[in-house]
């Protein structure tokens, strides 16, 4: 019999929209906004690493901060059945024990004033632990974890390079022994060879503290080596949403399909790439309905008419597109 799945995180018609400066909206008294979010709904379980992909400017970054409540979008976001927008100053401060985000640009992230040490000390403080054995206690174990050594503690940010510095900023947001991460692009400022060994170390890390992950990324490869399900994002919908494998297997949305065509593999038999036509709408002005039609080699008049509904393809696989009703 297989085991019931635990919702971790359970969003609920998340809407960002960013107000911009226009030059001629501005004069007419009209507001203009970048529209990152469009009701988004996703259920992350308990214990998984949950891929979200999509092009840059879909909104990734967007709704990776808004769970954590890094900003405030609309709509409803749920931890452990408790919704995090109605948190107060206390209950946020305890939701960040349990909740962290590892950022894209390790060089940005970290204070360069501040040793390693001061680094990862200054968030056990922050929550109320001053007893210097337990914080001495707490920072030898994550760096061992993270594969730092205790001369690193001296050191400064500057000092190291980028593939170590994304270990500091790792090894600082599991620092409070979280059981969520939000990890937003932590290897796309990297080499390829360093890639590989802060993926790995996230695996591992995953295993060995009995993490879920949000692992954001543009790059499908390393998004299917690491990701139990993964979720496909454009233009601040989910599009479609399954099993590593079965998405990979048998991909059912024209956007999930053009992307996986254009991911390299040496296992290909026949390089069949799907090219895309046009680039990616603004998000200012997404198209109505589908937001897919500008773009997509399917497109119908329906597609121009109205917004398609998520389908259920699977137990585990569902896609947003109107080929499938």
């Amino acid at each position: 019999m297989q085991k019931q799945k635990t919702k971790l995180v359970e969003i609920k018609c998340l809407k960002m929209h960013y107000p911009i400066q226009s030059d001629f909206g501005g004069w007419l008294g009209e507001k203009e906004y970048i529209k990152a979010l469009n009701g988004v709904n996703l259920d992350i379980y308990k214990g998984e690493i949950l891929g979200l992909v999509g092009e840059s400017g879909c909104g990734k970054s967007t709704l990776g901060k808004a769970v954590l409540r890094l900003i405030n979008a609309e709509g409803r976001i749920f931890y452990e059945n408790e919704n995090i927008p109605d948190f107060n100053q206390k209950e946020l401060k305890n939701f960040r024990k349990k909740a962290q985000m590892i950022f894209q640009n390790p060089y940005s992230s970290l204070d360069p004033r501040m040793t390693v040490y001061k680094l990862l000390r200054e968030p056990i403080v922050v929550h109320g632990t001053r007893d210097k054995s337990i914080i001495n206690q707490k920072i030898y174990r994550i760096i061992h974890l993270t594969g730092l050594t205790e001369e690193d503690l001296k050191r400064y940010p500057h000092e190291f390079s980028g593939g170590q510095r994304q270990r500091i900023a790792i090894a600082r947001a599991l620092i409070l022994e979280p059981e969520f991460l939000v990890a937003d692009e932590p290897v796309s400022a990297l080499d390829v060879s360093i890639q590989a060994q802060i993926i790995t170390l996230l695996k591992e890390l995953k295993e060995k503290l009995d993490l879920t992950i949000l692992f954001i990324s543009h790059d499908l490869g390393v998004v299917k080596y690491l990701s139990d399900r993964i979720a496909v994002m454009y233009l601040g919908d989910i599009v479609e949403i399954a099993k590593s494998d079965e998405l990979f297997n048998n991909p059912k949305h024209p956007y999930t399909q053009a992307l996986i065509s254009a991911v390299p593999s040496i296992h290909k038999t026949e390089t069949k790439t799907i090219n895309l036509k046009g680039d990616i709408p603004s998000p200012k002005k997404p198209p109505c309905a589908c937001k897919f039609h500008t773009r997509c080699p399917y497109a119908s008049e329906i597609c121009l008419q109205k917004e398609p509904e998520t389908i259920k393809i699977s137990d585990s696989h569902y896609v947003k597109c109107h080929l499938y009703f």
